[in-house]
């Protein structure tokens, strides 16, 4: 199963747009290791991936390596097919 790490910020206006679509994907995808990192807040994590631009999506294998990163908003339908494509990771 992959892992996705997401990177947003309070003052986002694009990551509070994502923020419903997210909390249904965690519904959908419940056994889906997902990590979000505030921007701000956790700026060590935000360093140690190379994070300039909130939202900004990571996905990763089952052995820890990218497979793929998305900068930017995304609609629903995007957001779900991106999932569905890396699940095989």
């Amino acid at each position: 199963m992959i892992r996705i790490i997401k990177f947003t910020a309070m003052w986002c206006a694009d990551c509070i747009v994502m923020r419903p679509m997210w909390q249904e994907v965690r519904q959908q995808y419940p056994d889906l290791a997902i990590e979000e990192y505030d921007f701000d807040d956790q700026a060590d994590q935000a360093k140690a991936f190379g994070i300039t631009t909130v939202p900004t999506t990571i996905y990763l294998s089952q052995s820890g390596e990218e497979i793929m990163r998305r900068v930017g908003m995304q609609d629903k339908a995007e957001l779900f097919d991106e999932i569905k494509n890396n699940l095989s990771h």
